[in-house]
């Protein structure tokens, strides 16, 4: 018993360092290109082109990190999909910033595409093989296991969402600023997940530094509750510069940024939960283009949810899942130790 407590020290100082590397990489990236650009656009910068970028930072920040202390996460085949990701991400970053290298397909660039089709298309076909999935186990980027809940975590938390918009607008705290038309908000939404294939990269970008890598470390050197919070508190004030320019509430920025911390908060719980189930950072990427798909349509088309109080009902319903989902056994089980990357941190 002594003898593990003598070899837990230096792996939780070497968990230790590995979280403050990948935490001063990640905000020292982002932060330092949103100052930049806000001094040259000031609140422009929510439009600007260059904020195509922050989206990818988290995943760069996890895999140089991996990559730097030698992760036994980085299999080959890990790192030939992980390769693939920090190509695709460049090429929609180039096509994205300047023009399309070989033209487009409706709205995305053709080279675009082609990349990031094939990059999932690598990931999807490695999964199929128990082999391709234990190599991508440790990484989380295989689809793990628990496969219903890939219909039932989107569902629920899709018809809360959409709840939450309708409360808002039958309660009147919303200011529609277009007439609501059911047809055409489901075929918006239909069309954001059908571009997943070809969109993915920039919700991975942030997921798997959320929620594989802060993730990870945090639970093992805080515990889960403590560590959920923190991350969803680290998430929060990520994105701390573009609040303070009117992100999502413009209105009120200094409490709307309250309110977005308690919401990545909440939203954090439920993306953790989520992975947790499956062991695969490929629901918290499918619940993020959910939320954002959700976000960008709605707000429109039934509740104009840049307005602070309007918000309120979706952060009301959202809360009350996370509450129900913190009650899991899941959670428990974690605590146990089976989740961790490298199970000899445990």
């Amino acid at each position: 018993m002594i003898e593990n407590m003598i070899a837990a020290k230096p792996e939780k100082k070497q968990l230790t360092r590995e979280l403050f590397a990948f935490l001063a990489i990640t905000f020292a990236a982002t932060y330092l290109l949103e100052f930049f650009v806000i001094m040259q656009e000031g609140s422009g910068i929510l439009s600007s082109k260059w904020m195509l970028i922050p989206m990818y930072i988290p995943a760069v920040g996890a895999i140089l990190c991996m990559v730097g202390f030698r992760s036994t996460a980085l299999t080959r085949e890990s790192k030939q999909f992980l390769a693939m990701f920090l190509l695709a991400s460049a090429v929609t970053l180039v096509e994205g910033l300047y023009q399309p290298l070989l033209g487009t397909i409706g709205p995305f660039p053709l080279l675009t595409a082609i990349i990031s089709v094939a990059a999932f298309l690598m990931v999807l076909i490695l999964s199929m093989r128990a082999s391709g999935r234990r190599s991508l186990a440790d990484a989380k980027l295989s689809f793990g296991h628990n496969y219903r809940y890939y219909l039932i975590i989107p569902v629920i938390f899709s018809l809360l969402f959409i709840l939450g918009y309708f409360m808002s607008s039958m309660l009147g705290l919303s200011f529609p600023t277009m007439e609501y038309n059911p047809g055409s908000f489901f075929v918006f939404i239909g069309m954001y997940l059908m571009t997943f294939i070809i969109a993915w990269p920039k919700y991975f970008g942030e997921e798997y530094g959320w929620r594989f890598y802060l993730q990870d470390r945090v639970f093992a050197l805080f515990g889960v509750y403590p560590g959920v919070v923190l991350v969803g508190i680290v998430w929060g004030l990520w994105h701390l510069p573009l609040m303070l320019v009117g992100l999502n509430f413009p209105d009120n920025p200094l409490a709307g940024n309250i309110v977005y911390i308690g919401w990545t908060i909440i939203l954090g719980i439920i993306y953790s939960y989520a992975v947790l189930k499956t062991r695969s950072i490929w629901i918290a990427v499918l619940l993020h283009a959910l939320t954002d798909s959700f976000i960008n349509t709605g707000n429109a088309l039934i509740a104009d949810a840049n307005v602070l109080v309007a918000f309120l009902p979706i952060l009301l319903l959202m809360g009350i899942c996370a509450a129900v989902l913190i009650r899991s056994r899941v959670w428990k089980d974690e605590t146990a130790g089976g989740n961790i990357e490298n199970p000899s941190y445990v």
